[in-house]
C-alpha cells in the first residue's frame, strides 16, 4: 500500500508540474515542485534506497519535462537526495519542517546556480538574481505547501506505529 501512495504522490506532483506550475513564470523563474516533493520525501523518509529511488524517478520526470539535459538532471537529484539524506537530522533541535525549507533552498538554488556553468561554461550574476534564486524561492513555497499535506498523507502511519512501540 506504501509503494501504491508514493506512485501515487509522484503522479499527482508530475499532472500539477505539468499542468499548472510549469504556466507560472515570476522574475523569469519557474518553480519546480517535483524538487520540492523530492527534498520533503528525503527528509521524512527513513529508508534510504527508498529515497534514492524516488529522487531518480523524479529527476527522470523532470529530465523530461524540463527540457535540460537528462543525465546532469539525474546526478543532480540523485546527489542532492543522498546529501539532504545523510544531514537531514543535524542539528537535532530543528524541526524537520524548517529543515524542509532550508534544504529546499539550498539544493534548488545549488542545482540551478551549478547547470549553467555545467552546460554552457559561464555564470553571470543576472543568472543567479533572475533564475535561480527566485527558482530556490518558489520551491520553498512549494515545500512549505507539500510537506503537511505529505507528512498527514503518507506519514501519518509511522507516527502511530512508533507510539505504539
Amino acid at each position: 500500500m506504501r509503494n501504491f501512495k508514493f506512485f501515487l504522490w509522484i503522479f499527482i506532483v508530475f499532472i500539477i508540474q505539468t499542468v499548472v506550475v510549469s504556466h507560472i513564470h515570476i522574475l523569469g523563474a519557474v518553480p519546480s515542485l517535483v524538487m520540492s516533493y523530492m527534498i520533503c520525501i528525503v527528509i521524512l523518509e527513513n529508508e534510504f534506497r527508498n529515497a534514492v529511488i524516488i529522487s531518480v524517478i523524479c529527476a527522470a520526470a523532470m529530465g523530461a519535462l524540463s527540457g535540460r539535459e537528462f543525465v546532469v538532471m539525474t546526478l543532480a537529484y540523485t546527489y542532492s537526495a543522498v546529501i539532504v539524506f545523510s544531514l537531514r537530522k543535524r542539528p537535532a533541535y530543528i524541526s524537520n519542517f524548517i529543515k524542509a525549507v532550508i534544504w529546499t533552498f539550498v539544493v534548488s538554488a545549488a542545482v540551478e546556480i551549478l547547470y549553467f556553468p555545467i552546460m554552457t561554461w559561464s555564470l553571470s550574476l543576472d543568472t543567479v538574481l533572475y533564475d535561480a534564486l527566485p527558482s530556490a524561492v518558489l520551491n520553498v513555497i512549494g515545500a512549505a505547501v507539500i510537506y503537511p499535506i505529505l507528512k498527514r498523507t503518507m506519514y501519518k502511519e509511522e507516527k502511530k506505529k512508533l507510539l505504539i512501540v
